[in-house]
């Protein structure tokens, strides 16, 4: 199972002020709060952790298709190369990000040697969603060599996306995120 997440770090900063009181508290375990504590760039540090966190929650949800609200209940451990380990309750997920000076992108799966494949892209549209469907559904067209109208995208009662090809599922995994300028979305 996989999920993925983008934060577009201007966008973060005109919507969230993570300085306001009880935020971190409420978000970030104590050793994720020393983390970005610490850290030299602690907006960055923020919503690295919260696109990890984002990421994992996604593909918990497509596995246990239960959701919950509680972000500290994901606990993030970063590593090397911005690879990361996260646990949810007994769960492990494993993580991999992008920072780049305009937005952090992350992944996670519960398989650590099964990559998903990735597309990150800026958005120019006013209706992401809609934005984000159609660049996957087109290039997944493309991919496979079928006509648009043969592909539909499904999103489960809990909002977990699903393409199909002729009402056959196409993909073991699909994950589909969008914030700001930037969309991304990620297959398994």
């Amino acid at each position: 199972m996989i999920g993925n997440d983008i934060v577009d770090f201007k966008q973060a900063a005109k919507d969230s002020n993570w300085k306001r009181p009880r935020f971190l508290d409420k978000t970030f375990t104590q050793k994720e709060q020393s983390i970005i504590l610490s850290s030299e760039n602690k907006d960055q540090t923020v919503w690295l952790l919260w696109s990890i966190k984002e990421a994992a929650y996604k593909a918990y949800v497509r596995e246990f298709e239960h959701s919950f609200f509680n972000p500290k209940r994901i606990q993030c451990q970063l590593g090397l190369n911005n690879e990361s380990v996260v646990n949810i309750d007994d769960k492990i997920y494993y993580s991999r990000s992008i920072i780049t000076s305009e937005y952090v992108h992350s992944t996670a799966s519960n398989n650590k040697g099964k990559l998903p494949k990735i597309e990150l892209f800026k958005l120019s549209e006013a209706n992401q969603s809609e934005a984000v469907r159609t660049r996957l559904i087109k290039q997944v067209s493309n991919d496979k060599k079928r006509n648009l109208n043969s592909l539909k995208l499904k999103k489960t009662a809990l909002g977990v996306p699903n393409l199909f090809l002729n009402n056959q599922q196409i993909f073991e995994a699909l994950s589909i995120s969008h914030h700001g300028e930037y969309g991304a979305y990620a297959i398994c």
